[in-house]
């Protein structure tokens, strides 16, 4: 379950030295506050979603939300939020994103430079994975390897989730009596076209 939802940051206060508090009168007593809010997802800060401000007299406790504000007081909270921008750990969702983004790109990029070592250089015991008509998948593993062919033998089984094949890739699903020959050139081709998506050493 995604827990989401917005909370708000206190950004700062003052007290305004000229406002008039509309429900006593009393000049001097008005505290100014702004809020700005932010959207999160399992409580880690996502992105700022808005400003909110109130003010609250010290003498009466009288409480008032912008649209409730005087204009005196409305144009105090204004500048008030505009020379305060919000502290930057309301970004902190939007960086860890951009840092998760980033590191799998890299990984995609090095798992891909490997991938391309075992192809060009196979080795008995690598596992191809790839897919099978119909939406399912299995895996062939190499059991020996000649100067322009593979001898390789099939997995027994195969599965409808493509993120499940470590469930089968199990040595005792492996039947040697199965196996045959396939060219490089052929490997090279089924990987390229994406029928092999991934091979695993």
């Amino acid at each position: 379950m995604i827990i989401f939802g917005t909370r708000a940051a206190h950004i700062k206060s003052v007290l305004s030295k000229q406002a008039v508090c509309p429900n006593c009168n009393e000049k001097g007593s008005i505290i100014i506050s702004v809020f700005r809010k932010h959207a999160h997802i399992f409580w880690i800060p996502m992105f700022p979603v808005g400003k909110r401000g109130i003010s609250q007299c010290q003498n009466c406790k009288n409480v008032l939300s912008t649209k409730e504000m005087p204009d005196s007081i409305r144009n105090e909270y204004i500048k008030l939020k505009e020379e305060n921008k919000g502290p930057l750990w309301q970004f902190s969702g939007l960086a860890l994103f951009a840092i998760l983004i980033s590191w799998a790109f890299y990984q995609s990029g090095e798992n891909e430079k490997l991938e391309q070592q075992y192809l060009a250089s196979p080795k008995s015991g690598d596992v191809y994975e790839y897919k099978i008509e119909g939406g399912f998948y299995s895996t062939l593993k190499v059991i020996e390897v000649n100067n322009d062919s593979l001898l390789v033998v099939p997995n027994d089984y195969e599965i409808d989730k493509m993120s499940k094949l470590y469930k089968i890739d199990k040595d005792e699903n492996y039947s040697e009596e199965f196996s045959f020959k396939i060219a490089k050139k052929e490997i090279e081709t089924m990987y390229y076209s994406g029928e092999i998506f991934d091979i695993n050493r």
